[in-house]
């Protein structure tokens, strides 16, 4: 009886964890955050889509710049920028394990929709 209700306390408490974490950020809020890449420090979006910034050291970033773009060129961009260019300073992301690949992913939906 006893070995019962621990049981029945401690799947209470797996399911009320479960309800309470965060969800995982989505592509914006990765975009902006310091730790995760920061990438709002060197590009500029529309306004519509993230903060005003005067940043100028990477494209400005919006359905122009990207037109043709297709996920797969945006993911390797993000995962790897130096295969592509080989002297440009923007990180590796995904080699240095900045971004993971969900977040990668995340990035790339907020980036493929922009205005």
């Amino acid at each position: 009886m006893m070995r019962a209700r621990r049981l029945l306390l401690g799947a209470a408490a797996l399911v009320l964890a479960a309800g309470t974490r965060a969800a995982p950020p989505d592509g914006r809020a990765l975009f902006v955050r310091p730790d995760k890449g920061n990438c709002i420090a060197c590009h500029q979006v529309p306004a519509s889509a993230g903060p005003a910034v005067r940043s100028d050291v990477g494209p400005r970033l919006d359905a122009a710049r990207l037109k043709g773009w297709g996920r797969a060129r945006l993911r390797e961009v993000i995962e790897d920028p130096m295969r592509a260019n080989p002297d440009t300073v923007m990180p590796p992301y995904g080699r240095h394990r900045i971004l993971d690949a969900a977040e990668i992913d995340r990035l790339v939906d907020y980036l493929h929709a922009l205005p």
